[in-house]
């Protein structure tokens, strides 16, 4: 496995956007996507082209995403029953998305293909291989996804390899094998991987689920086997406890060496491992109103900051309140990271669900989009916490971060995006506390 290059697919804005609450604006999954570009995956998963807020996404998407390491991905699922992939609604929704590639979802456990209506063994393999054959030849790359593969694989290893052989041999450039339950031990999952590539012969992934580090486990086992493509999401973010990408990209580095991962993956790996125990961590905040004369009013904000350990503090004026607290962590971090005063807060775009007010102690969530000019070029960032002051500050943060990263290992970045987030301090989650 040394020197071999594996590929980082992320579905942080299908899986990790899944969950009621979660439904990301398209403007934030743009900026979303164009972070993940920056991380340096090479697959981005934007969703089902169908769905309302799906199919807008792509369409935005075509004219306004500009990709520089990554390829947008839109995932659909195999022909129904009895149907035929030309005439099928899904899959001319997914070639209506235009996305370069797709990812067709298949089951690969015969128990339940054989209870799903309307189907049996024969078909199930007929409609994979015509979906797969048709969109080969209309010019899409195609991944396709064995769902449940792992309980197919004990239940039927026969069934489950013809699925992954039926794919490849339609045009299916990888077949990823998916832990549908999650949950699985890692020994299990590397030797279900060997036996398939062995079996088969075919370019395999894996994705994995399960929480406690496990997911994380069984994807580096299913390398150690042979897979080569990695799906997770960022932080394991999402209802189904999917691999967290970043500590992946990590393991692979520290343990097989940087040319294990290509690209900006590479980067990303090396960065985890390179910057461990650097850290810059909010330990409070707080926003007030003071008195601008007559019946004026201006925003005061306060922040206390650690930089490696060392505590740092400062208090500023702003318009508001985000301009407040734009200006006190520049006053506190500016004498102790230079090169942070040229990053300029250009605009912000705060949203909070209907319902709650984005202050302190709601139990809502806060999402803040901000753009900043940092020279030449433009770095976009999001955060999301429990209110806007505590979004903004995790924007924020993440601007400085990339920002530093940029100055330590080389400039990395476009007119038209942020700089990579490959290098850099790790900022840590902070224990925002305080009141916007």
């Amino acid at each position: 496995m040394a020197g071999q290059d594996i590929q980082l697919h992320d579905t942080t804005l299908r899986d990790g956007a899944r969950p009621a609450g979660r439904v990301l604006p398209v403007d934030d999954r743009l900026a979303v996507a164009r972070c993940l570009d920056g991380l340096g995956v090479g697959f981005i998963e934007g969703g089902r082209p169908g769905a309302a807020e799906d199919t807008e996404f792509f369409r935005r998407a075509a004219g306004e995403l500009r990709l520089a390491s990554a390829v947008l991905v839109a995932r659909g699922v195999v022909r129904a029953p009895g149907a035929s992939a030309a005439t099928d609604p899904r899959t001319r929704e997914l070639l209506a998305a235009g996305t370069p590639v797709v990812t067709l979802a298949a089951v690969s456990d015969s128990r339940r293909v054989e209870r799903a209506p309307g189907t049996n063994l024969a078909e199930n393999l007929a409609a994979v291989g015509g979906t797969v054959r048709h969109l080969v030849r209309a010019g899409r790359r195609v991944l396709l996804d064995a769902e449940h593969f792992f309980d197919g694989h004990r239940a039927n290893r026969e069934y489950a390899l013809e699925v992954v052989r039926t794919a490849a041999e339609a045009g299916a450039e990888t077949v990823v094998l998916c832990d549908g339950d999650g949950g699985r031990p890692a020994d299990e999952v590397g030797a279900v991987v060997s036996d398939t590539l062995y079996g088969t012969g075919v370019e395999l992934g894996i994705h994995c689920r399960g929480g406690a580090g496990r997911a994380v486990a069984g994807s580096v086992a299913a390398v150690a086997a042979g897979a080569r493509q990695v799906r997770g999401t960022v932080s394991g973010y999402g209802w189904r406890r999917d691999a967290d990408l970043l500590s992946v990209a990590a393991h692979l580095i520290v343990t097989r060496g940087a040319a294990a991962l290509s690209g900006g993956s590479a980067a990303l790996g090396a960065a985890v491992a390179e910057s461990a125990g650097r850290a810059v961590e909010v330990v409070s905040w707080q926003v007030g109103a003071e008195s601008a004369g007559g019946d004026r009013s201006r925003s005061s904000a306060s922040v206390l900051l650690r930089v490696d350990g060392v505590a740092t503090a400062a208090t500023a004026s702003g318009g508001g309140a985000v301009e407040a607290l734009d200006r006190a962590v520049h006053r506190a971090l500016d004498p102790v990271l230079p090169g942070v005063r040229q990053l300029r807060l250009t605009g912000h775009l705060a949203r909070v669900p209907a319902g709650h007010a984005g202050t302190a102690g709601t139990a809502g969530t806060a999402r803040v989009v901000a753009s900043f000019a940092d020279g030449d070029g433009r770095l976009d960032t999001v955060g999301v916490a429990a209110d806007t002051g505590a979004a903004f500050l995790r924007a924020l943060l993440e601007a400085v971060r990339r920002l530093t990263a940029r100055e330590r290992h080389g400039d990395g970045r476009t007119a038209d995006r942020g700089p990579s987030a490959a290098h850099g301090p790790t900022l840590t989650e902070p224990t925002l506390t305080g009141t916007d």
